[in-house]
Order: C-alpha cells, then structure tokens, then sequence
C-alpha cells in the first residue's frame, strides 16, 4: 500500500470515529471532560493545560481531529489553529464551531495538514500542543524540528501521547482486571477466551493496550523515541508519567459511574504507586517543554 492510500485509509477512519463521536458528545471540552476516561484520565492534566493559556496568545494543536481541544484554547482567548489529516473530522469541528463562535473570546482556524512534512512558521506560536497523536507519525525528527523552530522564545510544548512499548508484566496486571471486573466483554466471553488462548492471553492483551492495526499508522512513531527527541531539543522538559493500565481499563469497564469513577481511581492510585516502585512499567506521559 502506497503511503498516499495510507494517508487517505488513516484520515478515513478518524473522520469516520469523529462524525460518530459528535453523534453522542458535543465536540467540546465542556461535554468531553465528563467522560469517563477523561475524568480518570486527563481531565487534570488538560485542565492543567488550558490554565497556561492566556488571552492573545497564538497556539496551535497538531492531530487536533473533531478539535475540542483547539476549541477550549480560544475559549480561554487565544488565536487557535488546529490541523488534522481528516477532512470529515475538520468539518465537524468547523460545523460545531460556526454554532458557538459569538460566544468564544479567542479565534479558531482549521486546517488540512499532513503531519509527516511539516513546515511551520518561525518563532510563530507560544503554545503547540500534541495529544495522542506522535505516536502515529512516521517522520518524527522532522516533526519536532519544526515545532521547536515555530515556538516563540520561552514557548511552550505540551505532549499527552505514548511513549514505548507496553511491557509484559503490564500487560499481566491489565489482564487480571480484566478479568475479574465487568467489562464490555461478558465473562462467558472471558472464560472462553481464556480457554482458547491460554497463556497467550496476556498477548493479545498487550496488543489491544498498544492499539495494534487499529489504523495504518497506528504505532508507527514507536520507531522513533520521540521523548529523547524533545529531551534533545528542548532546554526546560518536565515529564510526568501516568499510570500503566488504568486508562486502559477506563475504556472497557461496564459499570455505572457512581462505582467505576471510584474504584477506578483507587485502581489508578495503587497502579502510580506500581509504577513509581518500579513493578509496573507506564507509557503514556505528559510534557512540558520549553524552548
């Protein structure tokens, strides 16, 4: 398959997801936040975010899909662009934007662009953010070439994304949760699985945690360690590591929010402490980089 049918296959699907997701949610960090994986998840480190963004600031969003993040920075004032490889996931934030924009103090602008062949302006941004999409770009050095040339002095670069592969011993603790909490797989389902695939089940597993083959480019970026290439790049970086499984789980728990907010958040706390003491090992993190 040529890249330019990868491309095309890629922007397909996440068009698709995001004309599905606007479907239930308001494309919009007020709607998204309550979320379930993001209450467990995110919502602390975008809130987190969003409170670094000031009026008249000029930010960008690479990956920004159905563009509620780029949304919530011109909600906070800013001049807000977002570019996404998916028409149809643009048209929805654009479609979602035309029906709110007298109430948003900032601007937004949205725009067709391939990751992998960048060209950004100097020193033109004070903030860059990436959420959950390095680790789909093939043309990693390129990429973070260009932010860190296009931020203004003291700018900064925010990355929520996965960094790494999932190791076997998280992939062990996700499948004993798996197994024991109600999920959106029955446990008729479970035992049979278990039955069928033995001690391979962690595999599979591991693969459904890294996403695999959900998309052409689904992990293409863990070729590349796109963490040192920040490191390298940037004078000031902060890194903060998230839990191994508990975001993961988040996304395939079946129990009313009242219990799985909760209990999810004692497994997510246990789960840090794992990953600080070194028995787990987490890949998603959270940047802060400074130029």
């Amino acid at each position: 398959m040529t890249y330019e049918q990868q491309l095309h296959d890629e922007a397909e699907l996440w068009g698709t997801e995001a004309q599905r997701m606007a479907g239930q949610v308001l494309p919009d960090w007020r709607a998204h936040r309550h979320l379930l994986y993001n209450v467990i998840n995110h919502q602390q480190d975008i809130d987190a975010l969003l409170a670094q963004i000031q009026p008249g600031m000029q930010t960008l969003e690479l990956g920004c899909a159905s563009g509620w993040l780029t949304l919530a920075m011109a909600q906070r004032g800013a001049n807000a662009t977002g570019y996404d490889i998916s028409p149809k996931s643009l048209q929805v934030a654009r479609d979602y934007y035309a029906t709110i924009a007298h109430e948003v103090p900032g601007t937004v602008q949205y725009d067709v662009q391939d990751l992998n062949n960048l060209s950004l302006p100097h020193a033109a941004y004070d903030v860059v953010v990436v959420k959950g999409t390095l680790h789909h770009l093939v043309n990693m050095p390129q990429v973070i070439a260009e932010v860190h040339q296009s931020l203004k002095p003291g700018g900064l670069f925010w990355v929520s994304d996965e960094a790494g592969d999932v190791n076997m011993r998280s992939a062990l603790f996700s499948s004993a949760l798996m197994f024991l909490l109600p999920t959106q797989v029955s446990y008729r389902e479970k035992f049979g699985g278990l039955l069928k695939f033995g001690l391979n089940a962690p595999s599979r597993i591991k693969a459904s945690m890294e996403a695999e083959d959900l998309s052409p480019f689904e992990g293409a970026g863990r070729e590349h360690d796109w963490l040192a290439l920040v490191q390298a790049q940037f004078a000031d970086v902060r890194v903060f590591n998230k839990p191994a499984v508990t975001g993961y789980l988040a996304h395939q728990i079946n129990l009313s929010r009242w219990l799985a907010i909760p209990l999810l958040r004692m497994i997510g706390a246990i789960d840090s402490l794992m990953v600080r003491i070194g028995l787990l090992k987490n890949t998603g993190v959270v940047v802060y980089a400074r130029k």
